[in-house]
């Protein structure tokens, strides 16, 4: 047999085999779209109900309805701001001195946490005697691989605070006293000094003050206090920024009322904006100001009016801020945005002073 003959018999097997012998037997795979429904009628005996062809639900009425997905929304924990215990501070020329309504050991112990926390890995604390503590310098701005390797090469470091605290208890209570200084390599240290002198310090003062309000007011850590309301019209939440709880009354004379008492005062014909200053006296941009130089002795002198460019000069209290009220399950708080200003722990500590009587 040919080879040719081969080739041809077995490329007709291959094509039978992958045809399945389809041309064999006729294909019926089709036939359904060409059907017609089969209509016979149900005979049924005379009188009895007409049938129908229905879907029975066992308990249908009981089901809901479909209703209209709405967007997810995360989950927020019931606490965003936690209450404080009233603590007094009073600002001295060369430290800050708190009233805490606590013992000693517990009031140091507090302390100690914090600057644990604060400094992380490592020892926070340089010496440590029965009514003083001395932290090591906290470097509150690390710098960037450049700035760090310049100072490596000019063996030039920038200065660091450290921070001193003093105890003294005082008829069931502990008076605090806080002071700062700068250390730096190669450089003797400053002098002790108030926190008040310096911005950074400032704000870690500010932050241990709310510290230590809210470790002594530990009810809310248990389920069966966490109704209890605090009457300190001060909170706190986990980024030491501070909320005045305003109770259940929100009405918008009844807010104005509340700040007015404050000496923070509403922006008229705007949304959500308040000023701890009248609204005239509200330093913007634009406003004519008297352009002034130093003379000595802490005088100056003017030589002309010109426009304010920006706001950089302009102390916290000449700013206006926006605000929003938010609602958790012990009622409803003022919340005075400053995440805009260098510091903010410190203007929020400024402004939520205003609310202590």
């Amino acid at each position: 047999m040919k080879k040719t003959t081969l080739n041809l018999i077995g490329l007709s097997a291959l094509s039978l085999a992958m045809s399945g012998c389809s041309w064999l037997y006729t294909d019926n795979s089709s036939d359904y779209q060409d059907a017609k429904a089969v209509e016979a009628q149900l005979k049924t005996p005379e009188g009895s109900k007409p049938s129908r062809d229905v879907m029975v639900i066992p308990n249908e009425s009981a089901i809901a309805d479909l209703e209209v997905s709405k967007p997810f929304v995360t989950p927020r924990a019931p606490f965003i701001f936690y209450p404080m215990v009233p603590i007094q501070i009073t600002e001295q020329e060369s430290h800050i001195e708190f009233l805490v309504p606590a013992n000693k050991k517990q009031t140091q112990r507090i302390v100690t946490d914090f600057l644990a926390a604060l400094y992380g890995a490592g020892q926070s604390i340089a010496t440590q005697t029965e009514s003083n503590i001395v932290s090591v310098p906290f470097d509150l701005h690390p710098q960037g691989w450049w700035a760090s390797l310049w100072s490596d090469i000019t063996r030039v470091h920038p200065a660091l605070p450290a921070f001193s605290f003093q105890f003294a208890e005082q008829e069931g209570k502990t008076i605090v006293s806080i002071q700062y200084r700068e250390e730096q390599d190669g450089v003797d240290p400053t002098d002790w000094t108030s926190p008040i002198e310096n911005e950074g310090a400032y704000s870690i003062a500010v932050r241990l003050w709310g510290t230590i309000g809210r470790q002594l007011n530990q009810s809310t850590a248990f389920l069966s206090n966490q109704d209890n309301t605090s009457t300190f019209p001060i909170w706190i939440n986990h980024q030491g920024l501070y909320s005045i709880r305003l109770g259940d009354d929100i009405s918008s004379s009844a807010l104005e009322k509340r700040l007015n008492a404050a000496g923070i005062y509403l922006i008229p014909d705007t949304e959500n904006l308040l000023a701890p200053v009248l609204p005239e006296n509200v330093a913007r941009i634009g406003d004519i100001i008297d352009f002034t130089i130093p003379t000595g002795n802490g005088e100056t002198q003017k030589l002309f009016n010109v426009r304010r460019r920006n706001l950089n000069d302009v102390s916290w209290d000449e700013r206006e801020y926006s605000y929003k009220i938010t609602s958790q399950k012990a009622g409803n708080f003022l919340v005075i945005d400053v995440s805009e200003r260098d510091y903010p722990e410190v203007i929020s500590f400024h402004l939520a002073q205003r609310f202590i009587k």
